[in-house]
């Protein structure tokens, strides 16, 4: 988050934002409208319910940020075009291939393609991506990605190149290729340079904090303005060559972002489909409100316009299991929530299904675990809470619940309320700007009893769920995501088990013991396997869920 992950939240559906780096998906089916080629030119309309937190590569951590930053800042590798399943393959994106490593997988390698240019035309180095992920450890540039600091070799310790200015010594250049140096094997280490820490920044053009307004391009499109709260406009780099992406065909010759727009208003808009909404979009997860969902499906010419996918993205309820210790009381929270008012308000099995697992089905590391018998049970089990609330020594009864807001988000933390005060635990919905959502959640001081987040796997293996998310090890003072700020010497053990093992097929059985582990230990209760719905502009070409990202692709998208 990783998305991915990322949640991650499925964003707009529940009004959350999806966590990241939480933000990858390990498969998904894609329909509606997908063509490969379409008409080069023209301006794509962006419909966004918010400002995007974070621009800056070192602090972009949500799917919706680490999918538009490889238009301006690509990472060494990148999700294949495609759909479905085949889209959670890896490609060569900025580098000329997919990394080579030493015998034991803790060195690995990648040269940067010698095309690429900065938006003023100066050539694309090496040194500009050791730069990068060298500034990404600085304390400054919050809330970003954190795998560089927990797999690079050192990086636990090193401050960032503002600090230290010789950078950190795992990371070194050798003309046009790159090595990093790892504190323990990973095969999986190709995956998780996709992250957006990894990518490249120009140390000339560093303006530190102030990068998050609007980075130096070195992708196919720049920034042309940004006006807080209200608009974006990309504009084509012309010094990108089209030639050698293998990645997007960047149709469009502009992207014009309209920000703060309500996600039903967006809808409306796109159901309409006047002026320029006919080559417009809904980004940033803005999907289809339950309350709109009805009418959209049950015409055939609307839905046509609609994509739909499932991905590695499962919501759940984060346990504080600081504030709430003991475990027969997070048990009792487990079987007092009620999966199916839930999905009701979500607009019913459209949008997905019911979850027992962090891990979704689409992802490798899934298995069916289901500890508390709760698979034929949606609607909890309010004896079973009682009977563990009367045996709990210490158990909070009046209770918040953190929670990204918007008109979805609110009812659905109305129906979360309704289920648990059925065994007489009171509920306070806490509702948090959606824009400043991660930067508040992110410090565990500031989190509450409960928080209703999602996650996409970053990338489609379990290293990219479980550790993030239930680490001791990841917990950070701000932009953590370790909500349940679980430090469980078990699932500490698990995991690290879990990393060790050389093969990422092999590896995946570990994860899933993790993820029984996590659901023993009532860490978390998982409530929905997600499903996006999206509709788009009539004269909208090649729109399809991304696979990865579980929005709409940009790697396709043209208008007529």
């Amino acid at each position: 988050m990783t998305r991915k992950a990322i949640v991650s939240w499925l964003a707009a559906v529940v009004g959350l934002v999806l966590l990241g780096s939480g933000c990858t998906t390990a498969g998904g089916s894609a329909s509606g409208s997908a063509a490969a080629t379409g008409h080069r030119g023209g301006i794509l309309h962006l419909l966004m319910a918010s400002d995007l937190e974070h621009l800056d590569p070192a602090r972009a951590n949500t799917e919706t940020q680490l999918q538009l930053q490889t238009l301006y800042s690509p990472t060494l590798t990148s999700y294949v075009n495609a759909a479905g399943t085949a889209g959670t393959a890896i490609g060569p994106d900025a580098a000329t291939g997919t990394g080579r490593s030493n015998a034991d997988r803790t060195k690995w390698s990648f040269t940067v393609r010698p095309n690429l240019r900065w938006q003023d035309g100066k050539p694309v180095t090496c040194e500009d991506f050791r730069y990068g992920v060298n500034r990404s450890f600085s304390d400054l540039l919050t809330d970003g990605p954190s795998y560089q600091k927990a797999l690079l070799k050192g990086g636990q310790t090193y401050r960032g190149i503002y600090l230290d200015p010789h950078g950190i010594p795992s990371v070194t250049c050798v003309g046009d290729t790159i090595t990093y140096e790892l504190a323990q094997p990973l095969a999986d280490f190709p995956y998780a340079v996709t992250m957006s820490s990894f990518a490249a920044v120009r140390q000339d053009r560093d303006a530190r904090t102030g990068y998050d307004a609007m980075p130096f391009s070195y992708g196919p499109y720049e920034f042309a303005s940004h006006v807080r709260d209200k608009s974006i406009r990309m504009v084509r780099n012309p010094h990108w060559d089209q030639s050698a992406d293998h990645i997007r065909l960047n149709l469009p010759d502009e992207l014009d972002f309209e920000l703060s727009v309500e996600g039903s208003v967006i809808t409306d808009r796109l159901v309409r489909g006047q002026g320029t909404d006919q080559q417009a979009v809904s980004f940033g997860s803005s999907a289809i409100a339950p309350e709109q969902a009805a009418q959209i499906l049950a015409s055939p010419a609307l839905k046509q316009r609609t994509i739909t996918g499932f991905g590695g993205s499962t919501t759940f309820i984060a346990i504080n299991t600081k504030k709430v210790p003991d475990l027969a009381c997070r048990r009792a929270y487990v079987y007092a929530m009620n999966k199916k008012t839930y999905l009701t308000v979500q607009g019913g099995p459209t949008f997905g299904d019911y979850a027992t697992t962090i891990a979704a089905p689409t992802v490798k590391a899934y298995r069916k675990i289901d500890p508390y018998g709760l698979a034929g049970k949606p609607e909890g089990d309010p004896a079973k809470a009682r009977e563990l609330l009367a045996q709990s020594r210490n158990c909070p009864q009046d209770i918040k619940l953190d929670y990204s807001q918007s008109a979805t988000g609110d009812r659905i933390a109305a129906a979360i309320a309704d289920a648990f005060a059925r065994v007489g635990l009171a509920v306070h919905p806490n509702p948090l700007p959606r824009k400043s959502f991660h930067t508040i959640v992110g410090r565990p001081a500031a989190q509450n009893e409960l928080l209703l987040t999602s996650w996409i796997a970053d990338w489609p293996s379990g290293e990219a769920i479980f550790p993030p998310q239930f680490s001791g090890d990841r917990i950070r003072p701000d932009g953590n995501v370790n909500f349940s700020q679980l430090n469980d010497p078990k699932i500490n053990q698990a995991i690290k088990a879990a990393e060790a093992v050389p093969d990422t097929d092999s590896a995946q059985a570990s994860w899933a013991t993790v993820d029984q582990l996590i659901q023993e230990d009532a860490a978390a209760i998982p409530i929905r396997y997600n499903k996006q719905v999206l509709i788009v502009g009539p004269r909208v070409t090649g729109a399809r869920i991304s696979s990865q990202y579980l929005d709409v692709s940009l790697q396709n998208v043209g208008v007529e």
